[in-house]
């Protein structure tokens, strides 16, 4: 919403940039359904304000906003001028008007133009007369301006149309009515008086605009969309002149003195607006719906209007907040509820926390919808779904019968679920489901992947579990193709959830069947010219346009289960292709960064060989090495063959976080309940604390018991790495360095996550290994194994004893000699054959 000279001004420098509203992305975690699943279900179904904001009146034509700051060709410029947008000139041309600009008066412009074509040569020199005009320079140069905007008006149509348009929406700003009346008659003085009648004219002249641009004429600025605002704006006038920005956001009596009538039309025009894709527009209906819901009697004012009605239910279904903790600040706090959920997001009293009450100001509205006729109230699925908001659930239910939108049977399968009918809501999902197809316009395109993830979690409530994978699983994919954003979360926000069933509720077999039905590997993508030659900037752009879809997430996460499970010739096939582009990193070598092709697939099918090597190999030097084997693979790649996907290993993050994803989404809510006394001793009581509130099974906690990590502690495939090293230390002489080096590596995996361990690995060695040089660096700096030496140990060693006796005692070698051949004599005696008697 602007003043009455803002574009203006800013047509004369640079296009008018649009206005939008964002919300905070909040903390590096997405939100998970799964974290408040009472919440989740009982939740108020909703689209963003931006989506019904644009629907409240249909764009029948072809007009549309051009409010990017960007330059035709993608880049930006801060000095641009309006020509720089016009992509019907050269760049010669743009940079002669830019240096018609500079001049200091229109005719030194215009004298500055020949060869430009003549609607803008007398564009550009009124633009600069105006210019002038406005710094305090005299009307002279206002009229000057006026004149040649009408002669350019005057120009054969052909010759005026690349600049008709910008020429009508000045003289409307203004305020010249000629442009659409032509020259003034008797009347016109005494009209100019007449603050209604300068208005109409005023009107008439941003509606001229609009025709020039539908009959054709070039508009590469949008200014017929914006003129839709600027019109708007004329209406927002009180008893004491034009209501300025800052009378709206302070609610002063400018804007309370506007007629139901003007307010109406400013309604009506800012939708039009944003209707054709203005964030001006749009920020203006907030703004609007903002200062009418301030008071119930500002409401009342629009409620009766069928545009108003649907502006305000929008607005305050998706923008207005409930109150916590009796705090009416909260209202607009998007941080009001997160230390309790883990969500950005405002307050909901329809998930029923006993901390949230209605806004008031909703009850409010609510009650003026219930003053109209029945068969008058516009979108009843959008009003059920705020009656449902605030707690009216007689008058939810029936306006959510009255229709059979995607958006109605949602409210329906919220009602169910509120009176504890589980089979009733999900039915009532099912059938939103099948509505939505339909596009009937009730929910935004991306809602259908939310009320199939909610689908998710009434199934899983239910304990269909393996349906409840496969809604969770189609709601994470519904943004596979999509351009990734460029910021923030890269996958699905419904990504964790269906991580967390997959991972810690189905079993191994369940999952395999699914995948192997469900989720085809996908092909991998062109590998692009060059890219092991990639800068780290062209990687990592490369990487964010080409993530790997979600059926290729979802079976690595097969893979790693299987492997931890010891069914690694099984995992293999589910791990990507080493090949595939979309799954090399960078790594730092030789002082650079380089890309490097991913090698899981061969990683994994080496420490399957390895442990198959451990249990079978012949020696014990040989068992103690391919143990060796298995546990540097599970301590160098067990995040990418063995990792949770989830809890307590994070591979989602790639280990980067110990929280955000899974049952531990905060990391403080375990501790919490440790704190309270809840025991935590055994998978089944920490499934207990993980798995608190209703909709949840019994079943399902058994079931998350028993996919627990062993050892359930954060980067468990270190402690697996350990036990490796342990085990070979079993296989080797106990005074070889090789004993002494494959348990301080062991210590080494775990100092830093369990240090206890690692002091016991050290205690062992040092009650039964040898001293050896690298005994001071115990656990942080290890040599390899000498595992040859270690063969041989057992031989080396007694040959050592002998040459000692030896050298040491030769007395005592010779009278054990001479023991020796004594004995063997006495032997032959005794044994040699004897005569036979006569």
């Amino acid at each position: 919403m602007y003043n009455r000279k803002s574009l203006a001004a800013a047509l004369l420098l640079a296009c008018a940039a649009g206005v939008g509203i964002v919300i905070a992305c909040g903390p590096e975690f997405p939100p998970q359904l799964l974290d408040d699943r009472a919440g989740t279900l009982q939740g108020t179904p909703a689209n963003s304000f931006a989506y019904e904001a644009a629907r409240l009146t249909p764009a029948t034509d072809a007009l549309r906003a051009s409010e990017s700051a960007l330059l035709p060709d993608g880049t930006y410029r801060s000095d641009a001028t309006p020509e720089d947008f016009d992509p019907a000139l050269s760049p010669k041309q743009r940079e002669q008007i830019r240096a018609m600009r500079a001049k200091p008066d229109g005719d030194q412009a215009y004298a500055a133009g020949p060869g430009l074509p003549e609607a803008v040569r007398l564009y550009v020199a009124a633009a600069v007369d105006y210019r002038t005009a406005a710094q305090g320079q005299g009307d002279m140069r206002l009229d000057r301006a006026r004149k040649r905007l009408h002669a350019l008006l005057a120009l054969p149509a052909a010759q005026a149309a690349s600049r008709s348009v910008w020429a009508a929406y000045l003289l409307a700003e203004m305020g010249d009515d000629e442009a659409a009346y032509g020259p003034p008659d008797e009347h016109s003085h005494e009209a100019s008086h007449d603050a209604h009648a300068w208005r109409a004219q005023d009107a008439e002249a941003y509606v001229r605009v609009r025709a020039l641009a539908l009959r054709g004429d070039a508009d590469p600025l949008g200014l017929a969309v914006a003129s839709y605002g600027q019109q708007a704006r004329l209406y927002l006038t009180g008893a004491q002149g034009p209501c300025t920005y800052d009378d709206l956001i302070n609610t002063t009596a400018c804007m309370d003195a506007i007629t139901p009538a003007d307010l109406k039309l400013a309604v009506r025009l800012y939708a039009d607006q944003a209707a054709r894709g203005s964030g001006s527009g749009l920020a203006s209906l907030r703004l609007l719906a903002n200062w009418a819901l301030t008071a119930p009697g500002r409401a009342a004012r629009l409620v009766a209007d069928p545009i108003g009605q649907r502006l305000l239910v929008a607005y305050g279904l998706a923008r207005v907040g409930d109150i916590v903790d009796g705090n009416p600040d909260s209202a607009n706090d998007v941080w009001a509820t997160f230390d309790a959920t883990g969500r950005l997001g405002l307050a909901d009293a329809a998930t029923g926390r006993p901390d949230l009450t209605p806004n008031p100001a909703l009850q409010s509205l609510v009650a003026a919808l219930q003053t109209q006729d029945p068969q008058r109230i516009a979108d009843a699925d959008r009003v059920a779904a705020l009656a449902y908001r605030v707690g009216r659930y007689d008058l939810a239910q029936a306006l959510a019968e009255r229709l059979d939108t995607a958006l109605a049977w949602w409210v329906r399968a919220k009602l169910a679920v509120r009176q504890g009918d589980t089979e009733r809501a999900a039915h009532a999902y099912t059938q939103a489901l099948a509505a939505f197809p339909r596009a009937d316009g009730s929910l935004e395109p991306n809602a259908g992947a939310l009320l199939k993830a909610e689908q998710g979690v009434l199934s899983l409530s239910r304990g269909q579990y393996v349906e409840a994978l496969d809604q969770l699983y189609r709601a994470a994919a519904h943004r596979d193709g999509e351009a990734p954003p460029e910021e923030g979360w890269p996958l699905s926000p419904y990504w964790n959830d269906a991580a967390y069933v997959a991972e810690r509720v189905l079993t191994t077999d369940e999952l395999k069947a699914y995948v192997d039905r469900q989720a085809p590997a996908s092909p991998p993508p062109s590998r692009p010219p060059g890219f092991s030659r990639y800068t780290t900037d062209q990687f990592y752009e490369w990487s964010r346009l080409h993530q790997p879809p979600v059926h290729d997430r979802l079976r690595q996460l097969l893979a790693r289960r299987l492997v931890r499970e010891g069914r690694v010739d099984e995992a293999l096939p589910y791990f990507p292709a080493d090949a595939d582009p979309r799954f090399a990193s960078l790594a730092y070598q030789d002082g650079d960064w380089k890309i490097v092709e991913s090698n899981v697939r061969q990683r994994a099918a080496e420490y399957g060989d390895a442990l198959l090597a451990a249990g079978n190999a012949w020696g014990r030097t040989s068992r103690a090495q391919a143990w060796y084997a298995a546990a540097t693979l599970a301590r160098r790649d067990g995040m990418r063959i063995m990792g949770y996907e989830q809890g307590p290993d994070y591979a989602v993050y790639d280990g980067s976080y110990a929280a955000g994803a899974g049952r531990e989404a905060n990391p403080w809510w375990r501790e919490a309940r440790a704190n309270a006394g809840q025991p935590l001793d055994t998978p089944l009581q920490r499934a207990e604390a993980d798995l608190p509130g209703p909709f949840v099974t019994q079943e399902e906690r058994v079931r998350y018991a028993a996919s627990e990590a062993k050892p359930d502690v954060r980067y468990h495939y270190r402690q697996i790495a350990a036990d490796y090293a342990l085990k070979a230390a079993d296989q080797l002489p106990t005074r070889s360095q090789a004993f002494a080096a494959v348990l301080c590596r062991g210590a080494r995996y775990v100092i830093d996550d369990t240090p206890d361990r690692a002091t016991a690995i050290y205690l062992r060695y040092v009650d039964q290994g040898a001293q050896v040089p690298f005994s001071d660096t115990f656990g942080r700096e290890c040599p390899e194994p000498d595992f040859q030496s270690a063969s041989r140990f057992h031989y080396i060693q007694a040959w050592k004893a002998w040459e000692r006796v030896r050298h040491q005692h030769p007395g005592l070698l010779l009278a054990g000699g001479l023991l020796v051949l004594a004995a063997l004599g006495a032997g032959i005696w005794a044994w040699r054959p004897r005569g036979s008697k006569p």
